[in-house]
């Protein structure tokens, strides 16, 4: 009986729920330890961390290390401040408390759990993974520019090479951007300013606090006043990612606050149920620094259930404020009847969970996206990071050579809404939508750098999959999108890399996509590209040219699609829109189109066939 109750009583104790207060103390150098300490005496999990307001400094020395496999950013030994590993029911609970994170670390990391919520903080580092410099003067006679590093960074030069350092780590130059500092944006057609990264930059000391940088391939020097922003050498620019979450289900981030990241802000991988609920990428208001996370402020993969994304402010980040996709890996070879060999086309997919057994995968023929067939997983060796060995029920006998294919796991595919959320000032896109769930976008504004609504699908570059089948987009706002320089870039783009071979009349990529009752208030010619669409609805919009600055890419129609299905445009305001503009239509099995006063035309964009 006594056996039985210590027993009872064990059980018990094991099921309660703890909470540790962690107070801001000026005394304590690291709190790294205290978190370590915190999560290791419950490993099962059922804590909640809760953190008063205060300034809470972390250092990498006595943190956890784990290898990460990390879709979209880089893989490697990581040193991670908060390690979740394989728990359940866990907050960490702040009053706007300020994290403050020393070196190339993570700090957080989510994997194999369930119930977790990070809540009431914000993540800084000690030192930017960017370097910024405020451009002083230019020569284009030596073709060389001089700059003012910002306070926050820490450089060197040496032997003329200039290297800009963090706590225990450095790098060199390479991938870059011009920014305005008035309107904190990418600056009008800022691809003329854009340095090839293989020619290496050569850097000299100035004095009182200036570097001069030669040897510059651009089109341009960058304009005096302008703040040149450079986020170090591709492929070693994603390594510290603020959230990771890996294989978790119920997830909840509020509240939190990015002010900077050395990749993204959030990327989750497998998980199913992720709700993102005022959260930003938003930079410090007292902050000289122009850029927050230096890659996408979130980001999710191959996910399931349902991601919630509201009352969020995407700015100021290097790429994407939100990308959800799923990924294609290539096969390599065909073993037996029922085995064959895979691995992934992107470097950076290197050690994806990409399926299960029981998983159904769906077998496409690269050059044309159309399907060849779908099988079960029966079994799956993962042999080294990058080559997988399936075996499936697919009759891989009706296959041509293995290469001309891809797979994707039919299994996993999220539904999404992103509601009342803010993206500007940002490089790159808005949103990323390649996900077979029911999407809903609505409430939000948009003014990114390159395009607002990107819906694509592709098996020979990125590797993100996939098909669509039911995304509204509805009672949005969309200004001056697209200044970018690069190529044109629509405010609604869905452009599934598919070959000109690829797009026959009885095969659509995408399903079920509409853009109603949008304010779409722009200065570019193109606002929506549409390729390989079955029922696209484009209702009851309002167009406007903004007129604040020239179009870059005058020629095109304002809306060009291509190889549709249905296509339904009507009800649309045209009275604030360019004088002459037109309506491409080419190849559309069924086209609705009220009187919109636009010429309309069979003049394809000429700029997307290749992608």
């Amino acid at each position: 009986m006594l056996a039985a109750a210590l027993l009872a009583a064990c059980l018990s104790s094991c099921n309660v729920h703890r909470t540790v207060e962690i107070v801001a103390d000026p005394s304590v150098k690291d709190y790294t330890p205290i978190v370590r300490n915190a999560l290791s005496g419950h490993p099962r999990g059922r804590l909640t961390l809760r953190f008063s307001k205060g300034l809470f400094p972390f250092y990498p020395e006595e943190a956890r290390e784990r290898y990460l496999t990390v879709s979209n950013n880089d893989n490697g030994m990581k040193k991670v401040i908060f390690d979740l590993c394989g728990m359940k029911d866990v907050s960490v609970e702040g009053d706007s408390s300020a994290f403050l994170f020393h070196g190339a670390v993570i700090p957080f990391a989510v994997t194999g759990c369930e119930d977790v919520s990070i809540s009431g903080v914000s993540i800084d580092y000690d030192a930017p993974f960017t370097f910024e410099g405020t451009v002083v003067s230019v020569d284009r006679k030596s073709r060389t520019f001089t700059v003012r590093p910002d306070p926050a960074n820490r450089y060197r030069i040496l032997d003329g090479r200039f290297r800009f350092l963090g706590y225990d780590w450095e790098s060199g130059l390479g991938e870059n951007i011009v920014f305005d500092p008035v309107t904190k944006s990418p600056y009008y057609n800022t691809a003329r300013y854009q340095h090839w990264p293989l020619r290496q930059f050569t850097a000299s000391d100035s004095g009182e606090g200036l570097v001069t940088f030669g040897n510059v391939h651009a089109q341009d020097l960058p304009p005096v006043g302008s703040v040149w922003v450079d986020k170090g050498v591709h492929p070693q620019d994603r390594y510290c990612s603020a959230i990771v979450l890996t294989d978790s289900r119920d997830i909840l981030v509020e509240d939190v606050h990015i002010y900077h990241s050395g990749a993204m802000g959030l990327i989750a991988q497998y998980c199913e149920n992720v709700t993102v609920r005022g959260y930003s990428t938003a930079r410090r208001e007292s902050s000289s620094r122009m850029v927050t996370a230096s890659a996408d402020a979130t980001h999710f993969t191959d996910c399931s259930g349902d991601i919630l994304i509201e009352d969020c402010r995407f700015e100021s980040m290097l790429d994407d404020a939100v990308n959800i996709h799923g990924t294609y890996m290539q096969m390599k070879r065909i073993l037996s009847d029922d085995e064959f060999a895979a691995s992934f086309g992107h470097r950076q997919q290197a050690g994806n969970h990409f399926a299960d057994k029981g998983n159904i995968l769906r077998f496409i023929d690269k050059s044309t996206m159309q399907p060849a067939g779908t099988g079960k997983v029966l079994s799956i060796e993962r042999v080294n990071e990058n080559w997988y060995i399936f075996r499936t029920d697919f009759p891989l006998g009706t296959l041509g050579a293995p290469e001309n294919y891809a797979v994707e796991n039919l299994s996993r595919g999220a539904s999404a809404v992103i509601r009342n959320c803010s993206v500007k000032y940002n490089r790159a896109r808005s949103l990323l939508l390649s996900t077979p769930g029911k999407v809903l976008v609505e409430g939000c504004s948009f003014s990114s750098m390159m395009a607002g609504i990107v819906i694509c699908g592709d098996a020979n570059y990125w590797y993100e999959s996939g098909c669509t089948n039911d995304i509204e987009i509805r009672n949005n706002s969309f200004k001056d999108l697209g200044i970018g320089g690069n190529s044109p870039q629509a405010v609604l783009q869905i452009d599934p890399m598919i070959g000109p071979a690829g797009r026959t009349g009885d095969f659509f990529y995408h399903r079920n996509i509409s853009f109603r009752d949008n304010v779409v208030e722009t200065f570019d010619s193109q606002v929506i590209y549409a390729l390989s669409v079955e029922n696209l609805y484009i209702e009851g919009n309002r167009f406007i040219d903004s007129g604040t600055w020239p179009p870059l890419f005058g020629d095109l129609a304002t809306i060009d699609v291509q190889d549709c299905g249905t296509v339904v445009v009507r009800n649309n305001d045209f009275s604030r829109w360019k004088p002459d503009a037109s309506i491409s239509i080419h190849d559309c099995a069924d086209v609705e189109m009220d009187d919109t006063g636009l010429e309309v035309t069979d003049r394809p964009n000429p700029y997307f066939y290749g992608n």
